[in-house]
């Protein structure tokens, strides 16, 4: 899904305060899967996966060693809401697209929220697919649909009230549910969700002609900056800078490429710079034969996938769990 691809990688760009955490949930549903659950719901903080939900074992299971440690109503109101969310998506195929869809068929939804230790919150998202593809995205300025083709655009019109009573259920659901839980897992994790592990850096070539990749890994948060210089000063052209991605250890790395011909190297001088929050002065490689790695290809360093594809669901689907939803949050607050 072009937009959901869109939204990681954004995620990804230099968060530039410390403070400021995400939760994002990645849901999937599909039919014709075999082996694999027809249900998966897996909720990420900062990055790290905190909590896992699928059809096969029909019970939220804590990621992270701090989590295990939420209080137990927390847990069972969300398990519980897993089960109903599920039921839904199930009914929702068997009646309105199972009659007329045969074979292998998902439906993916991502939504996400951010919260700062000022009480700040923002960063609303929400984004569903079907097949891998756009379906749905919520303009969380205006709070209405986007359809992303002439089907999605036809459920919207068939019923407009329904779209627009389901945008007003999940504004509330992101405004409060989301960043209900999102303040509980920064409670509990905040000593690990705040943790700063400062960066490796190394310089890498295969060969002499081939570029000259600027590798940074092992650090944590994810914020960081790695940029080239030719004598002293910054350089753009000849530059790939690649995202960064999650190291399977929960820390995370990122590349910075560099086209330089062997003449040029001789002639000036050359430096990597990277900055993170971790580090009271910024790392500098300068680009010698004896600081250059060779015989190594970065491409083959091991990189974790990003955890969880994600779950879509259709406007009723939504309507028909949100009264479930919102009775549930009143609860836990009761208690």
């Amino acid at each position: 899904m072009r937009n959901i691809i869109f939204f990681l990688m954004l995620c990804r760009i230099h968060a530039t305060c410390a403070a400021t955490h995400f939760l994002k949930g990645f849901f999937t549903a599909g039919t014709g899967l075999g082996a694999f659950p027809d249900f998966v719901a897996v909720v990420l903080v900062d990055e790290d996966a905190v909590a896992y939900f699928d059809s096969s074992i029909k019970c939220l299971q804590t990621r992270q060693q701090w989590a295990e440690n939420i209080e137990e109503t927390f847990t069972d109101v969300y398990n519980e809401l897993m089960n109903s969310f599920m039921q839904a998506l199930k009914s929702f195929w068997k009646e309105h697209l199972e009659p007329h869809n045969q074979g292998i068929h998902t439906f993916q939804l991502m939504f996400a929220c951010q919260l700062d230790d000022e009480g700040k919150t923002g960063g609303y998202r929400l984004m569903f697919g079907v097949d891998g593809e756009d379906f749905f995205t919520l303009d969380t300025r205006t709070f209405t649909w986007i359809a992303a083709n002439q089907m999605a655009e036809d459920i919207v019109k068939q019923d407009q009230n329904s779209a627009e009573n389901a945008a007003i259920y999940v504004k509330i659901l992101l405004e409060n549910e989301c960043t209900e839980a999102l303040n509980v897992f920064i409670h509990y994790g905040r000593e690990s969700l705040e943790r700063k592990v400062p960066p490796e850096v190394s310089l890498l070539r295969r060969d002499p002609s081939s570029p000259v990749t600027c590798l940074a890994t092992g650090f944590f948060p994810e914020g960081i900056a790695v940029s080239w210089q030719k004598d002293g000063k910054d350089l753009h052209e000849d530059v790939e800078l690649l995202e960064t991605v999650p190291n399977e250890n929960g820390t995370f790395q990122t590349r910075n490429r560099l086209t330089v011909s062997p003449a040029d190297l001789k002639e000036h001088n050359y430096t990597c710079t990277v900055g993170h929050n971790s580090l009271e002065r910024k790392i500098i490689k300068t680009m010698t034969e004896e600081e250059i790695k060779t015989n190594l290809d970065p491409g083959n360093f091991s990189l974790s996938a990003i955890i969880g594809v994600v779950v879509a669901i259709f406007l009723l689907a939504i309507i028909s769990i949100a009264g479930v939803m919102l009775w549930r949050r009143r609860r836990v607050r009761e208690l």
